[in-house]
């Protein structure tokens, strides 16, 4: 009866031991890849194919048909394809075999890198773009409720095969308090130095209930101001006005050159705002992360709304990645066609090295949640207080495990993070025995809790995404 018992407590310790490992800071780690997989009308792919035959029931196709043979080559193009410059994308790729060579093949393990993850009830959608060929479906999720015990989880397009070669290209999504993802198809595929210009960008909205594609807005031309601009086109955000689900608008930030993009469901159209707050801060451009060394000048890459106020506004927060500053301007000024330039305001500095990608606000607490790339951590600042960096805490960090956190969302009370060591594999070789991409969660309270950004916490009446979906399962 000792024996069993010893045997039950060195089994709890080493659960215990696993579960502490898979920490960073006060973040839990929910998911891990070495490299992707899928699960394909219930195949599991689990290595490099050339073809795709077996997966949806097709012919073998040409190699010039890669994803899209719906369509006819002469509608695919909608732009020159010139050298993109300023961009990581034009860096020279060190893969084993040269992209251009890859074209034509269905599923190139290696190239699957995913760049966001935003869970939304029992299901986490994972964006994997198209930076190079290989790429089944650059939109995908995980069920919580079949893989939330399973560290390393295949990934099944959404809404399936078939209907995921609509989608070119996708870097992030974005769940509305009314049952919709939003994304944004950049029409386009980044392979270094040859970029392949598909489609006209879209901002395109699924009805998860249905999981059914309910718009496709093509944006104008007007919109995007050079050849490269789709592939600037990072992130969207949404504010539904007054809890009218027909009147919406999403914010797409142009990390290539310096704007921002905004939708007015109601209206069905688009404009562009430009203003110097968007453009990058030339002495934060240098940068050392996951082991690499480089200079990038993306400009504004995320956008978060805060709580409305007096007048209905909410408050837009936004910086550049290549920055250390934090700016704000009213959503009603974006939301009008000609916003007063001098409306903008600028919060603060967040301190040397905490250049971000994305960000995101817990609007019961005021509490900002920031991906900092540079210090390979996840940070917070209390809105209600100044901006500075002693007003800022760091809530995990971790070089190898948190390397490059891409993507950050705050959801039903918790914060997600995505980290994918990205650099690396620009500019060097993953290491493929080794964990690459990471995903975490945390609850918003237990990550404040005794740090400087903790404050006072109204109750979230507010949209909680998983609540339509049943309940959860993770």
């Amino acid at each position: 009866m000792k024996t069993y018992q010893l045997v039950i407590c060195l089994a709890l310790l080493q659960v215990c031991r696993g579960q502490s490992g898979r920490r960073v800071g006060k973040l839990e780690e929910v998911f891990a890849w070495k490299q992707i997989t899928y699960d394909i009308n219930g195949i599991m792919v689990l290595e490099d194919r050339f073809a795709e035959d077996d997966l949806v029931g097709r012919k073998k196709r040409s190699a010039d048909s890669i994803y899209f043979d719906e369509q006819n080559d002469d509608e695919r193009t909608w732009n020159d394809g010139h050298i993109i410059h300023g961009n990581p994308i034009d860096t020279p790729s060190v893969a084993a075999i040269n992209p251009n060579d890859e074209i034509g093949r269905f599923f190139i393990q290696y190239n699957n890198v995913p760049m966001g993850a935003e869970r939304v009830g029992n299901r986490l959608f994972v964006t994997i773009p198209r930076r190079r060929f290989g790429i089944p479906a650059t939109l995908n999720y995980i069920d919580l409720s079949v893989y939330g015990g399973t560290r390393s989880p295949p990934l099944t397009p959404y809404p399936d095969m078939a209907r995921s070669r609509s989608l070119i290209s996708v870097y992030r999504t974005r769940a509305d308090q009314c049952g919709r993802l939003w994304t944004v198809d950049t029409g386009t595929i980044e392979i270094p130095n040859n970029p392949r210009y598909l489609r006209t960008p879209a901002i395109v909205v699924y009805d998860l209930r249905t999981d059914r594609e309910i718009l496709r807005y093509e944006l104008k031309s007007s919109d995007l101001p050079a050849n490269n601009t789709p592939t600037g086109l990072a992130s969207i955000t949404v504010d539904i006005k007054n809890g009218d689900c027909s009147d919406a608008y999403a914010f797409i930030a142009d990390v290539v050159t310096y704007g921002v993009i905004v939708f007015s469901l109601k209206q069905r159209d688009s404009w562009r705002h430009q203003h110097n707050y968007f453009h990058f801060n030339p002495t934060a451009g240098n940068l050392r992360v996951a082991g690499q060394s480089f200079t990038w000048n993306d400009g504004v890459f995320s956008i978060a709304l805060g709580n409305e106020g007096p007048d209905g506004c909410r408050t837009a927060f936004f910086h550049p990645m290549v920055s250390s500053q934090e700016f704000a301007v009213s959503a009603c000024e974006l939301e009008s066609r000609e916003a007063n330039q001098t409306a903008f305001n600028v919060l603060g500095d967040r301190g040397a090295n905490s250049q971000s990608t994305m960000h995101d606000i817990h609007t019961p607490s005021n509490v900002m949640f920031f991906a900092e790339i540079a210090q390979n951590a996840v940070s917070c600042w209390n809105t209600e207080k100044p901006l500075n960096r002693q007003n800022m805490q760091i809530l995990g960090q971790d070089g190898q495990r948190l390397s490059y956190p891409s993507d950050l969302h705050v959801t039903n009370d918790e914060v997600w993070v995505t980290a994918n060591t990205l650099p690396r594999f620009i500019y060097s070789r993953l290491d493929t025995d080794q964990y690459n991409f990471f995903v975490y969660r945390a609850k918003v309270n237990d990550l404040i809790s005794g740090t400087t950004c903790e404050g006072r916490t109204r109750p979230n009446q507010g949209y909680m995404p998983s609540s339509h979906y049943g309940s959860s399962h993770y």
